[in-house]
């Protein structure tokens, strides 16, 4: 097993259409996964793509099976709670190992590699990104 971090970044210059170099990129979201090492950044990013736009009861009938049910359930919940738009065309991820960093853009159908993003903003998924999160909702 190889940990993957995967952190997902919302295109903010062009969505529904595809990234180009220089589009602004927001860092929404990021996981910590164990996953077999020959697992390709592709196949990751078909898993985010699919867990980011599911529908949560299909997702939350899914939670005893093995391989992570409960952990997507959980994922795409704190996603949908965090009030993140679906992923789609434009938007990148960023797959990092212990050895190198690939990042992919998501096309009208499939995944594009692409150099490093060099206008990338946000923060990893952290407690204060949930605690800032719940003041906003409190106060809204």
């Amino acid at each position: 097993m190889t940990l993957f971090y995967i952190a997902v970044y919302h295109n903010t210059d062009s969505r529904f259409f595809p990234y180009e170099p220089g589009h602004t990129l927001t860092k929404v979201i990021s996981h910590w996964r164990d996953l077999p090492a020959e697992t390709s950044p592709e196949d990751i990013a078909d898993w985010a793509f699919a867990l980011f736009n599911a529908d949560l009861d299909t997702l939350q009938d899914r939670r005893g099976y093995p391989g992570g049910g409960e952990l997507d359930f959980l994922l795409a919940c704190t996603y949908r709670l965090l009030k993140l738009r679906s992923l789609s065309a434009g938007d990148v991820l960023g797959i990092t190992t212990e050895q190198t960093t690939i990042f992919l853009a998501c096309e009208f159908a499939g995944w594009r590699r692409i150099d490093s993003p060099d206008n990338r903003t946000g923060q990893a998924l952290t407690a204060d990104t949930i605690y800032q999160h719940l003041r906003r909702s409190h106060h809204g």
